[in-house]
């Protein structure tokens, strides 16, 4: 009877561990269920910020390391032309301009391969749902791949500055065209950066010819 006793004590022994490790699994498949579900919320929320944020820093670190050399001012870009003291026309150096766009270009698409995969933090506490712990926690790395294409292109506008007197800007334009992914995201962002790169004061009147690649706005 003893020996009977005993037995059926360690079955049920038995039984609540199992019993005890079934329920621990499934709270913890809950828990990692519930966490997808917050993660797949917090890439659609803000994967698209934090891509558009390191895509424009590789672009300006892109920008920065072409044109840093001092090798585009705007003496190399243009050619200023005068009539009767007053600048009549601006000639543009296409193979300068040409130049210009493709290192820029190459650049971006050297500085987006650094970031090609890369990651956001997010707090632990922000999978909560709490606003009071929202911040606090260890940060949890969400993993997302970057790819896409860059162009560039100048834009001349120009500015009144004062009696008989215009500044001349030249902008470059990079436009980035990405392709954001994770595990349960994928979207596209189309969005562009612009830099002055050279400016001049002109005497006289706003030019009435411009050449080359430029678009003039006013």
């Amino acid at each position: 009877m003893v020996a009977k006793r005993v037995k059926r004590h360690r079955r049920g022994k038995r039984r609540k561990r199992f019993l005890v490790l079934f329920i621990l699994l499934l709270l913890l498949f809950w828990g990692i269920r519930c966490f997808e579900k917050k993660a797949s919320t917090f890439s659609k929320s803000y994967l698209p910020a934090f891509a558009r944020q390191v895509t424009t820093d590789a672009v300006c670190s892109a920008v920065e390391k072409v044109i840093g050399g001092g090798e585009f001012s705007y003496e190399d870009l243009t050619t200023l032309q005068y009539h009767d003291g007053s600048v009549s026309a601006v000639e543009t150096n296409s193979e300068k301009i040409n130049l210009l766009k493709a290192r820029v270009v190459a650049a971006a698409e050297e500085e987006a391969e650094k970031i090609h995969n890369s990651a956001m933090h997010v707090p632990l506490g922000a999978f909560t749902g709490l606003t009071l712990i929202a911040n606090y926690g260890p940060r949890i790395p969400l993993t997302y791949c970057i790819t896409g294409s860059f162009s560039a292109e100048l834009q001349s506008t120009f500015e009144e500055a004062g009696i008989n007197q215009t500044v001349h800007h030249i902008k470059l334009v990079v436009t980035s065209s990405i392709v954001t992914a994770s595990v349960d995201y994928k979207d596209t962002l189309t969005f562009s950066t612009d830099f002055e790169i050279a400016q001049s004061v002109l005497v006289g009147a706003i030019p009435t010819t411009y050449g080359g690649y430029y678009t003039p706005i006013r």
